[in-house]
């Protein structure tokens, strides 16, 4: 039986983030081959390829799971059964949901910010993104596309050159879209610490 804790709260308020929270998304389960009725598998969750938290899982054959666990805060041994449901796709097959064992609601992902798992409302959990500023999210933007051009991440690392083998149309347009989101990364910074007037206005 594997061992977690409890979820951060995020350092911008008292609100645990759904990244903290273990999330267990049925989608990952499905595609690893884990879903067998009568079957069990253990689930880690990983920080720089080091366990920090993990559960056993039995798979019924009544449409559910059992998540065990033990509470590393306080040493207590949980079982927490949870329904899993389905849906028809519009192109043939079926999709695979949990229904939140606090509110009914079928989801993908749910979280343990505390005891139990249960869906991201139920859990008053929100996304990082939610808290990011303006600057934050065009520098997490910036940096997929740096990511996409083998650029190093970091919009104050400069440029890098065109990627071998990318079209120079695609690289002019990708590299367009970084420049922006970078003079919006430097805008905000300049707003935050007071020296705006030194960034050119986006």
């Amino acid at each position: 039986m594997g061992g977690r804790g409890s979820g951060r709260c995020s350092s911008y308020s008292g609100k645990a983030e759904t990244s903290d929270s273990m999330p267990l998304d049925i989608r990952k389960i499905i595609r690893m081959g884990l879903l067998v009725p009568g079957s069990g598998f253990s689930w880690q969750w990983l920080v720089n390829d080091r366990q920090v938290a993990g559960i056993s899982v039995r798979v019924d054959f009544d449409q559910g799971m059992v998540l065990s666990y033990r509470m590393k805060s306080t040493g207590e041994v949980v079982e927490q059964r949870v329904q899993t449901q389905t849906s028809a796709c519009h192109l043939g097959g079926h999709r695979h949901w949990f229904t939140c064992p606090q509110c009914s609601k079928r989801v993908a992902v749910l979280y343990a910010p505390g005891r139990d798992f249960a869906c991201r409302q139920c859990g008053g959990l929100g996304y990082v993104t939610q808290k990011e500023g303006a600057g934050d999210r065009a520098s997490t933007k910036a940096d997929k596309l740096r990511k996409r051009m083998g650029w190093e991440a970091g919009i104050l690392n400069g440029d890098g050159s065109k990627p071998k083998g990318m079209h120079w149309k695609t690289y002019q347009r990708l590299k367009s879209s970084h420049d922006a989101l970078v003079q919006v990364c430097l805008h905000d910074i300049g707003r935050k610490f007071g020296f705006l007037h030194k960034f050119p206005e986006v």
